[in-house]
């Protein structure tokens, strides 16, 4: 694909080539080389075009067409994230390239200057693909909030973050997921952002969690269950008093109370 459009800003001529590895414009009429920011690349017609049209083709299950697509936005922006991201996707589950999403997050981890409509697009493409992304949601998150800080985004960071994170959390094979970093940056988003669906997801899975006495009947097991008391319940509960003031915070926090009650009370009755 070729940059459409684009003449040399020194003569006016349209007989340029373009470099898309150092993101030079080069004109074959008077010598000029004009450097291509990101931002730039991003907004250029024909790459918004080809990449729309990659991302309908990849959220509409037609994955060759989205690889077609989005290797040609690559042609021209070598570092767009959702096509880099689509093309990741493919090769793992499509031709078995494993770490190709590891890397992905990898790489966009270094890229600065993250354009905002990248990260809108990359919103649509993980809720597409959450599936199989069960395992990224860390780093889907982390990805994701620190470019999304306009208030104009919010309502989408927050119907993003509580689309992801309840169907990641709910499938969860065990309780090893809630880490102590995992729990710092739940406290984090609930402190800044209205999560709900997030938090009430959590406090199921008190009950619900593979590794919750609840569901293994395992009370009896007094270190197993504190263990899970610790790792799980204690750090939920750091989480919903994290929580950002609002109409139904308190009644989280009441939930979150008897929750922690009655787990204490089936220990006490178990010993």
């Amino acid at each position: 694909m070729e940059l459409s459009g684009i003449t040399c800003s020194g003569c006016g001529s349209s007989d340029v080539t373009f470099d898309a590895e150092n993101r030079i414009l080069i004109c074959n009429q008077c010598g000029k080389r004009e450097y291509y920011s990101r931002s730039q690349l991003a907004m250029n017609g024909k790459v918004v075009l080809v990449l729309d049209n990659a991302i309908k083709a990849f959220t509409s299950g037609n994955r060759e067409t989205a690889r077609r697509f989005a290797g040609d936005v690559l042609n021209v922006m070598l570092d767009s994230l959702p096509a880099l991201f689509i093309l990741s996707y493919l090769d793992e589950y499509e031709l078995g390239k494993y770490n190709s999403i590891r890397d992905f997050f990898r790489e966009a981890d270094g890229i600065k200057e993250v354009e905002g409509d990248e990260i809108r697009d990359l919103l649509k493409l993980f809720i597409a693909a959450k599936y199989n992304l069960r395992g990224y949601e860390e780093e889907m998150l982390t990805l994701v909030i620190p470019n999304m800080q306009s208030p104009k985004d919010r309502d989408s960071l927050e119907n993003f973050i509580d689309t992801i994170s309840p169907y990641c959390i709910s499938r969860y094979p065990s309780d090893d997921f809630m880490t102590e970093k995992r729990c710092e940056l739940y406290s984090d988003i609930a402190a800044n952002c209205n999560i709900p669906k997030t938090c009430i997801t959590l406090l199921k899975g008190i009950k619900t969690n593979p590794d919750s006495p609840y569901v293994t009947n395992t009370f009896s097991m007094r270190a197993r269950s504190e263990h899970f008391f610790n790792n799980y319940v204690k750090r939920v509960g750091k989480i919903i008093s994290s929580m950002k003031k609002s109409d139904y915070s308190s009644k989280f926090a009441q939930a979150y109370a008897e929750a922690e009650k009655d787990f204490i009370s089936e220990l006490n009755d178990n010993e």
